[in-house]
């Protein structure tokens, strides 16, 4: 037991006061930093001193120059992709130009010997033109024009079939340039009467007989008496032909 006169000393805030102690109590000695010390400070929690390492700051560190690195690569394999495509299109397209090229200067070469080969016709036209005889025998009475034409081409055939009487067909040719075959000769419209439409067919052979190509011509608004200076072509190299009427309306 501790006597009633026992004094228990308590410290409050760093500061000390003697008090009496109560009957029956014992002598209480409360811990506190002794005077003229500092206070110890106070320890951090576990989770405090993880959050603030500096392995945890490594770690995230690292983690955030990876993703970077990676999302990088990413962006960068996409744009090599990119780059590929629009190398391939501009191949295709270049290799597009060039065919275009080629089949333009191909149309002006044809374009070139269509032209030469439609004044060579023309000029074959007007000497057939100038080849007809006309013979003028006159009396005392009677002034006879003769026309005399120059006959039809070997292994060439003309059919005018149902339209005697409307249509006179003569000197009809058979010629080759530059690889086509040309049925050319004079029509005359024998009716009284303006024809709106006259067509005329071709049919070419080759030498054993067979039909190699079939073309048309074609005139409009053909006057009465008026003659026609055909030319019924086709790309092929024959050596007989057909002429027909096909139509006059």
């Amino acid at each position: 037991m501790v006597p009633a006169s026992a004094i228990a000393r308590i410290r409050v805030g760093g500061d000390s006061r003697s008090a009496p102690a109560k009957p029956g109590k014992a002598y209480v000695r409360r811990r506190g930093p002794k005077p003229g010390r500092a206070p110890e400070p106070k320890r951090r929690s576990r989770t405090a001193r993880i959050l603030t390492s500096r392995w945890l700051a490594w770690g995230l560190a690292v983690v955030l120059v990876g993703g970077t690195l990676l999302f990088a690569r990413e962006g960068f394999l996409q744009l090599t992709g990119d780059v590929a495509d629009i190398e391939r299109q501009l191949d295709t397209a270049r290799v597009q130009v060039g065919s275009l090229n080629e089949q333009l200067l191909a149309a002006r070469e044809d374009a070139a010997l269509a032209q030469q080969r439609a004044a060579k016709l023309a000029d074959r036209v007007a000497a057939l033109r100038e080849a007809k005889v006309r013979t003028v025998v006159k009396t005392e009475k009677v002034t006879k024009t003769v026309a005399k034409w120059v006959p039809n081409g070997k292994k060439v055939s003309v059919e005018i079939t149902g339209f005697e009487g409307q249509i006179a067909i003569h000197d009809v040719q058979l010629t080759h340039a530059y690889g086509y075959t040309d049925l050319i000769g004079i029509a005359i419209n024998e009716s009284d009467q303006t024809i709106a439409y006259t067509q005329l067919g071709c049919t070419f052979l080759d030498a054993d007989g067979r039909v190699v190509a079939n073309q048309i011509t074609n005139r409009e608004n053909w006057a009465p008496g008026a003659t026609w200076g055909f030319v019924c072509s086709a790309q092929t190299d024959a050596t007989g032909g057909i002429l027909r009427v096909d139509e006059m309306t």
